[in-house]
């Protein structure tokens, strides 16, 4: 175990109250009106993802009853040392008014470097957050994400938020994993770091090597332990194995959580937080289709292009998220997929759409038989609950899922222009 840095301060437990999150919540609640009464204290939240959770995206999910959003994963070295970078998930005087509440999450594994990015954002968001949830080979090279938490153990990142917490004026959190090791080494560093002062956690009930078709199940036992453990304490949210308002609701009941983090599944279906695609509607969609998640998603960029900031990569951005929108399309139909790769310009983009209308139109496609498609492009069987078994429209065969992964992977080790980026993926 290494030693303390002496001029990291002692432990000083949450610097914030139980309910900061709760009241958080409920001063935003009129921005959501169709949310059942019964949730609007409950954090329905999307999940920090890079090259996905950019800032129209995030105005299109606040539609749907998200009430809470994190940023992408900020690398904050490039962040500090890059105007480029920075731009890419900033604007200058912060995000817009109708984009709270917000947590920008930032990666990194110096204390001082994280401290000086977050002090950029912490007056233009209602929180901040460490990533230690990327398994992806580039985090460990960079030495962060899911590896943070293994680093002396567990010292850096305890001594990290002892720092962040005593010099910043917003609430900070930690998005983490489970250790390799097992329940009781996590569950004794979750706790070690509420007594550092983090105001918040969110656990992804896997472990770093539980990722592409190897993931599996999220762990809610393990949630619930922690909110056991520290839940008198401090918020606690779980992450993993969410596709419907009838998983989040059993999630809650099961774990105890102060609210539910979503990420492939309302990557690809925004509404996800709204009563469509369950028991109580047979299973059928009952919400908007995925054609108009494209076409919104479309207009919300044009309000909000990728040189004004906080947009993300740009077009490649928007590929990503068509591809995702319309994945079950691009499966039976080609020559929609070819369009979305050969996109490189909003005019394209749009034809993209335009392309996707027509096909509806001459096959009498019906919003309410739509299922989650890439969602589910790892899972080995369906879930109880889905019925029909495997349906080729919405479910890839095993092949095409490890090539798209493979495709991923090396784009994001690519690091674009920029060097190390990384997406915390496996969110089923």
């Amino acid at each position: 175990m290494a030693s303390s840095d002496d001029s990291t301060p002692p432990p000083t437990g949450p610097k914030y109250p139980r309910d900061w999150l709760r009241e958080l919540l409920v001063r935003h609640a009129h921005n959501h009106p169709n949310m059942p009464p019964e949730l609007a204290s409950t954090a329905l939240v999307v999940a920090p993802m890079v090259d996905a959770s950019d800032l129209p995206y995030r105005l299109l999910t606040r539609r749907y009853n998200t009430n809470l959003c994190f940023t992408p994963m900020i690398h904050a070295r490039m962040f500090m040392e890059k105007p480029g970078y920075r731009r890419k998930f900033w604007k200058e005087h912060g995000m817009p008014a109708e984009d709270r509440p917000l947590i920008a999450q930032f990666c990194g594994h110096d204390k001082d470097v994280m401290l000086k990015a977050m002090k950029i954002v912490e007056g233009h968001v209602d929180g901040v957050d460490i990533n230690c949830g990327c398994p992806q080979n580039i985090a460990k090279r960079g030495r962060y994400g899911a590896y943070l938490m293994e680093e002396e153990g567990g010292d850096r990142v305890v001594n990290m938020v002892k720092h962040l917490v005593a010099n910043l004026n917003v609430p900070v959190s930690v998005k983490l994993r489970i250790l390799p090791s097992g329940y009781e080494d996590s569950l004794a560093l979750y706790k070690r770091l509420v007594d550092a002062g983090a105001s918040m956690l969110t656990i992804h009930g896997r472990t770093r090597h539980q990722r592409q078709l190897e993931t599996g199940s999220a762990d809610w036992e393990l949630v619930r332990r922690v909110v056991e453990l520290v839940g008198d304490r401090v918020p606690v949210l779980c992450n993993g194995s969410i596709s419907n308002m009838d998983e989040v609701r059993q999630c809650l009941l099961e774990t105890g959580a102060d609210g539910i983090m979503s990420s492939e599944g309302i990557l690809e279906y925004p509404p996800l937080f709204t009563e469509t695609n369950v028991e109580s509607t047979n299973y059928e969609r009952t919400g908007p289709g995925r054609l108009q998640m494209a076409e919104d998603y479309l207009e919300l960029c044009e309000q909000h292009p990728p040189d004004d900031g906080g947009q993300g990569s740009g077009m490649k951005c928007i590929r990503a998220h068509l591809h995702r929108f319309l994945h079950a399309d691009l499966q039976r139909h080609t020559e929609v997929r070819d369009c979305v790769v050969k996109a490189f310009s909003m005019e394209e983009a749009w034809d993209v759409v335009k392309m996707v209308r027509e096909v509806y139109e001459k096959i009498g496609h019906e919003i309410s038989k739509e299922q989650l498609s890439w969602y589910v492009r790892h899972r080995r069987e369906w879930e109880e609950g889905w019925e029909g078994g495997e349906n080729p429209e919405f479910v890839e065969e095993k092949k095409d899922a490890i090539e798209e992964e493979e495709e991923e992977e090396e784009e994001c080790c690519a690091c674009d222009l920029f060097g190390e980026v990384c997406a915390d993926d496996g969110d089923y």
